[in-house]
């Protein structure tokens, strides 16, 4: 670690432990790839914590930008799986925080999963922005793992996808009532009917959490607005997101198999595009 080492924005990136992998060789190539995304930024105004229980099968530390966090906390125990999934996600996320504090004290920082990818304009982008409290990647596109030709735009990525939020780094351990129901949080019965309803709203009853360490993607415009800022919006197409990725701890992915109505059908074929050789090279998609 460089002590007088800074960065405009610092990348959290939670990566889940051997253990719950089915395929570790996957998991370690999908980190790869959204490495090699951020590394491929027009700007090196950047840093990368990858914390997890073990380290990928290669060397994040090949570029100095990166470093990887050996974490030792047991894995979370709870009668639903996927609640544990998302405790340990959330721990990764806070031990990640606080070594990118003391190594870079990064401006802004994000989350981002493991097999997403970043736009190579996107450091560079921030750079040059207002200074706002936070930027939501509204616009993005939805990629099935290893499809060659085929993409989906989307102008509600943060509805499907948790990599989709910038947050300046003083507001970062402000805290209010963001815990949800998933990460174990318990609601009554007209809370949680209230809860599915109205995703951009906060709910009554819902836990201390800071802004960072919750995974309630869906109602970060709220958090922002509890603590008296607004969310801008990232102008221009700025992650990729990987679906059908049975690795994935992404509650979209246990969607993947969801009925489709007709209209919805027509929404998806509208919204596809080819992957063009710009675009690959710009999300440094495999």
């Amino acid at each position: 670690m460089n002590p007088t080492a800074t960065a405009n924005v610092g990348f959290l990136i939670p990566f889940a432990s051997r253990g719950v992998k089915s395929n570790w060789g996957a998991a370690c190539a999908h980190l790869r790839q959204t490495l090699r995304s951020i590394a491929n930024s027009t700007s090196g105004n950047y840093c990368g914590v990858v914390a997890g229980h073990e380290p990928p099968d290669f060397d994040v530390r090949c570029h100095s930008r990166f470093y990887f966090l050996s974490v030792h906390d047991p894995f979370p125990s709870h009668e639903e799986h996927h609640v544990s999934l998302e405790l340990d996600k959330l721990a990764k996320i806070g031990a990640a925080w606080e070594y990118a504090k003391r190594a870079w004290n990064p401006r802004y920082v994000m989350k981002l999963d493991a097999d997403d990818l970043i736009s190579a304009k996107l450091v560079e982008w921030l750079e040059n922005a207002d200074g706002e409290a936070g930027y939501l990647v509204k616009h993005g596109w939805v990629w099935r793992s290893g499809s060659r030709y085929l993409i989906q735009r989307t102008e509600y990525l943060d509805r499907v996808c948790s990599s989709c939020l910038i947050i300046r780094s003083d507001l970062a351990d402000r805290s209010g009532p963001f815990l949800t129901e998933v990460e174990g949080f318990r609601l009554d019965e007209a809370t949680s009917r209230l809860a599915a309803a109205d995703h951009y709203s906060l709910i009554p009853g819902f836990g201390i959490s800071t802004l960072l360490l919750n995974d309630n993607h869906q109602r970060y415009v709220a958090q922002f607005a509890y603590l008296g800022h607004k969310l801008s919006t990232v102008p221009f197409n700025a992650v990729v997101y990987r679906t059908g990725n049975p690795e994935s701890s992404s509650r979209f992915h246990s969607l993947r198999h969801s009925k489709y109505t007709l209209r919805m059908f027509a929404g998806r074929i509208r919204r596809t595009r080819f992957i063009t050789r710009r675009l690959r090279k710009e999300f440094m998609l495999p």
